[in-house]
């Protein structure tokens, strides 16, 4: 075998090794990208659940009597994770816990129990 032919065999081998090493890369890549939509998927169905029981607790506060509202308080920790449905004025937050990354207050809840760590919420004003 001569010399130049080692060389070449290496150089090959060393090639494959590099293209498998891109290829498990590119796919962790791939991986870790369906892997946050998914949790961003869920996040926003979750957000989704916690607007309907935000929009049904209004609709109940404006048209019917307390019982409703009582009852909506106790389907809102069913409906979204550790949930927690309050009414303060003219305003209707439901708060729960949310992943990490997912749970950024936003102006609409300016209630200090609403933004502690780890909860996100959705908020909605009425007019009685």
């Amino acid at each position: 075998m001569s010399r130049y032919s080692r060389v070449a065999a290496g150089s090959a081998l060393l090639e494959v090794v590099l293209a498998m090493a891109l290829m498990a890369m590119c796919g962790l890549g791939l991986l870790s990208a369906q892997l946050g939509i998914a949790r961003h998927a869920l996040a926003s169905a979750t957000r989704a659940r916690a607007a309907f029981a935000v929009d049904a607790m209004a609709e109940a506060a404006l048209e019917t009597g307390p019982a409703a509202r009582e009852q909506w308080r106790t389907r809102a920790a069913a409906i979204v994770p550790d949930g927690l449905l309050s009414e303060s004025g003219s305003q209707i937050t439901l708060s729960w816990s949310a992943p990490r990354d997912e749970s950024a207050p936003g102006d609409e809840c300016a209630s200090a129990a609403m933004t502690e760590a780890g909860r996100a919420c959705v908020a909605l004003a009425i007019s009685p």
